[in-house]
């Protein structure tokens, strides 16, 4: 799953992040982030706050870029839904 499945994938859900404004975009991820375990808020941090691409974070991660993505996506979801 690369960053543009991810977003696809929202889109499928009714998740349109382009919709949103950047800051409220960020304040949805930002209410939950400190309840994540740490490698997926370390993730998420490393996307959105600090504007790496998930090829990145896997590398800095030393994890397999897949594995990145999905946990990606599944914290995304996540925190949208709460």
């Amino acid at each position: 799953m690369n960053e543009t499945t991810t977003v696809a994938n929202l889109d499928e859900l009714g998740i349109v992040p382009g919709n949103m404004e950047k800051e409220s975009w960020l304040d949805c991820l930002a209410e939950g982030i400190d309840d994540l375990p740490v490698t997926e808020r370390l993730i998420i941090s490393l996307f959105y706050y600090e504007g790496l691409t998930i090829q990145e974070i896997a590398l800095v991660l030393e994890m397999a870029e897949p594995e990145v993505s999905k946990i990606h996506y599944d914290t995304v979801l996540e925190l949208l839904k709460r």
